[in-house]
């Protein structure tokens, strides 16, 4: 019984994914026909302008790795030292990831307010 249902889950999944990526294709031009919005408006806008790199995006993943990182070796000494459960890892990493994203908010908003 259980193949079966990995089969049917695996192409059942499949198929959906494809119908979900067809209907937005569809609902993209709809939209684009609308607004009198032709596919050619789109040629001139470079993709190195569409996706601009923000400068402040190596600082963001950055900080976050660091603090990540830093959640998992304190989970690790308070698994060592204190004989906390498991779940000290994910909710120290969690807890110092979001710390980290705070301190990039906090000097973001003050390199913006200086520009």
């Amino acid at each position: 019984m259980e193949p079966i249902l990995v089969v049917f889950i695996v192409f059942g999944s499949t198929g959906l994914i494809i119908w979900k990526w067809i209907e937005t294709r569809h609902k993209e031009r709809i939209a684009m026909i609308d607004k009198g919005v032709t596919p050619a408006d789109f040629k001139g806008v470079s993709v190195r302008e569409m996706f601009k790199i923000n400068p402040l995006s190596s600082l963001k993943w950055g900080l976050l790795a660091l603090f990540v990182g830093a959640g998992l070796f304190l989970g690790a000494v308070l698994d060592q030292y204190v004989y906390l459960p498991e779940s000290v890892y994910p909710a120290s990493m969690l807890l110092l990831g979001g710390l980290g994203l705070v301190l990039f908010y906090t000097i973001a908003a003050r390199k913006m307010k200086n520009e």
